[in-house]
């Protein structure tokens, strides 16, 4: 009878995922490291914020069937002007395992139709670091494309492109690593009160990372060709409501 490990269940499945998550973590920041916010299209406008966490991750099949990895990440943004917002986020899962994954980013608003299409740019700087060995940190700067509108009052698509880069990729590995991506975002109702106006927002996201590439990346990904990737995300914005 085979053992739980080798099933992949019980603590043997939990350590090979420890070590997909090390490996992964470590090894690239570009699939990993996808820890924004899904939707940026939209800046929240000058003075007013929003809050959100994240999980899911690019698919691997070390513990049987491809799933993604499940990262966790917290965040938010806050506006500095109309135009402009500045973010962060944090791996709640990466820390978990000895490895501590944030990013620190800017959002500028390109084009804004009121209730159609808008249109962002983003700059970011990952930073990744292995907390078991001596202080050490990987930067990854990425630059990014986001477009997004709403078709039903209550539902945004959302799509576009970020690109990573690796200043000292793994051997065999790519030094830019460019990531399509797609999604879908739900929105509740906006909620008037005493306090700032506020929404609820749930997006499922999904990305592929240098789709042409014939090669796995870090761990067992699937299908094959580069990276595919899904996260589920949830957002609370705090004022200027207009989405």
């Amino acid at each position: 009878m085979s053992s739980p490990g080798e099933r992949g269940g019980g603590w043997g499945g939990h350590r090979r995922l420890a070590a997909a998550a090390r490996v992964g973590a470590l090894g690239i920041g570009a699939t990993l490291l996808a820890c924004a916010a899904p939707n940026l299209s939209r800046t929240v406008g000058a003075g007013n914020y929003e809050l959100r966490a994240n999980a899911g991750g690019p698919f691997f099949g070390n513990l049987g069937a491809p799933i993604p990895l499940p990262f966790v990440y917290v965040g938010g943004r806050y506006g500095v002007h109309d135009r402009i917002d500045v973010d962060g986020n944090l791996g709640v899962t990466s820390a978990a395992f000895g490895i501590w994954a944030m990013d620190l980013g800017a959002n500028l608003q390109l084009h804004r139709q009121p209730g159609g299409l808008a249109v962002a740019s983003s700059a970011r700087l990952y930073l990744l670091g292995d907390l078991d060995d001596a202080p050490a940190t990987r930067l990854y700067p990425e630059l990014g494309l986001h477009l997004g509108g709403p078709v039903l009052p209550w539902l945004q698509l959302y799509g576009g492109s970020t690109a990573l880069v690796q200043f000292r990729p793994p051997r065999d590995k790519a030094p830019l690593y460019v990531t399509p991506f797609f999604g879908v975002e739900f929105l509740l109702p906006a909620r008037d009160g005493r306090r700032r106006a506020r929404q609820h927002g749930i997006a499922l996201h999904a990305s592929w990372t240098n789709p042409w590439e014939d090669a796995t990346s870090v761990v067992n990904y699937r299908p094959g060709y580069g990276a595919l990737g899904l996260q589920l995300g949830y957002r609370a914005r705090f004022g200027g409501i207009d989405r």
